[in-house]
C-alpha cells in the first residue's frame, strides 16, 4: 500500500529537471507533493525522504557547480567531510527556494488532509494508531533491535522514564538522516533513499523481517553505483551469518523456553554490527563514478 506511492514519487522528483538543465517547475513539485503527502499517510516511515527530496528539487538546473559533479570521475561528498560542509551552507541557502517549498508544503497539506479525514470517518483511534503510536511504541519483546533488551528490562525499573527513553533511541536515525539528505541527494537521489531506508531499519527500535523489504525494494535505483567487491561480498556473507544466530537463539527462547535473553540480545548486536559493516561496505564500493551517473540525477 506504501510502496506505489514512494516508487511514483521518486519517479516524480527524479524526473524534474533532469533535461537540459531545465528549472523543476511549481506545478511538478506540487503534483510530486501530493504524491508523497499520501506515502506518509499510508504508512509514515516515508517522511524520511522529504529532506532528500527537497535537497535534490533545490539543486535541479540551479547551474550550481558545487553541488553537480562535472569532472570525469568524481568522489561523493560524504567521503570529504570538508566539502560536505561547504554544501550544507549551499543547501540552506536554497532551502527556502520556491519549488523546495512547494514540494513541502503540498506533502504536509495531502497528510494533514487525509489524516484529518480518516479521524472524521473512524474517530481519534486513527489519528492514535496511525500517527502517535509510533512515538510512543516501545515493543520489548525480542526482535532484531539491540534496543529490545535494553527497553525490556526498563519496563520494571523506570517506567516513567520509558518513553524519553524511546523518544532519545531516534536521534541517531535523525542525524543520519539529515547527514545523507544533505551530502548524497543532490549527487544521487536513488542511492540516498536506499541508504536512508536501510540507516533507518538498522537503527530503530523495533525491527521485524517485514522491515528488510523496506530497502530490498529499493535496491534497483542505485544498481547503477553500487559495485559487487569482495568486500561486499564478504560482508552479505556476514550479515547472513548475524541472521542465522540470531534466528537460532530467538528459537531457543520463543519455541524451548529457555532462558537466553542475553544470548539473543548479543545476537542482535551482531546483527546491528553486520548491518554497519555492510552499509559501510556498499558506500565504500561507490567511492568514484563516471560523472554521466551522477548528472543521470
Amino acid at each position: 500500500m506504501v510502496l506505489l506511492p514512494v516508487l511514483l514519487t521518486f519517479w516524480l522528483v527524479s524526473s524534474m529537471g533532469s533535461g537540459g538543465g531545465r528549472r523543476p517547475t511549481m506545478l511538478q513539485a506540487f503534483i510530486a507533493g501530493m504524491s508523497h503527502g499520501v506515502a506518509i499517510h499510508s504508512k509514515l516511515y516515508p517522511i524520511i525522504y522529504t529532506l532528500s527530496y527537497m535537497a535534490y528539487l533545490a539543486t535541479r538546473g540551479s547551474g550550481d557547480n558545487a553541488l553537480v559533479a562535472t569532472n570525469t570521475t568524481t568522489r561523493f561528498p560524504w567521503t570529504e567531510p570538508r566539502r560536505l560542509l561547504s554544501l550544507i551552507g549551499i543547501w540552506i541557502r536554497r532551502l527556502f527556494a520556491p519549488v523546495p517549498l512547494v514540494f513541502m508544503v503540498s506533502s504536509l497539506a495531502t497528510f494533514v488532509g487525509l489524516t484529518y479525514l480518516a479521524v472524521l470517518w473512524y474517530g481519534e483511534i486513527a489519528l492514535q494508531e496511525g500517527l502517535l503510536y509510533h512515538f510512543s511504541r516501545l515493543d520489548h519483546r525480542h526482535n532484531y533491535s539491540m534496543y529490545w533488551y535494553w527497553i525490556y528490562l526498563a519496563r520494571a525499573r523506570m517506567t516513567s522514564n520509558l518513553q524519553f527513553m524511546g523518544k532519545l533511541l531516534m536521534l541517531p536515525q535523525l542525524i543520519l538522516l539529515v547527514y545523507s539528505s544533505l551530502g548524497m541527494a543532490p549527487f544521487h537521489l536513488g542511492l540516498t533513499v536506499f541508504v536512508q531506508t536501510f540507516l533507518f531499519v538498522t537503527h530503530n527500535k523495533v525491527i521485524t523481517a517485514q522491515y528488510f523489504t523496506w530497502y530490498l525494494c529499493l535496491l534497483p535505483l542505485c544498481t547503477d553505483v553500487l559495485r559487487l567487491t569482495p568486500r561486499v561480498k564478504r560482508s552479505v556473507a556476514f550479515l547472513l551469518l548475524s541472521i542465522g544466530i540470531w534466528l537460532g537463539s530467538a528459537y531457543c527462547l520463543e519455541m524451548q523456553g529457555m532462558a537466553v535473553h542475553k544470548w539473543v540480545w548479543l545476537a542482535s548486536v551482531l546483527f546491528f554490527v553486520a548491518n554497519v559493516n555492510l552499509m559501510g561496505a556498499l558506500l565504500r564500493s561507490t567511492t568514484t563514478v563516471a560523472s554521466s551517473k551522477s548528472k543521470s540525477n
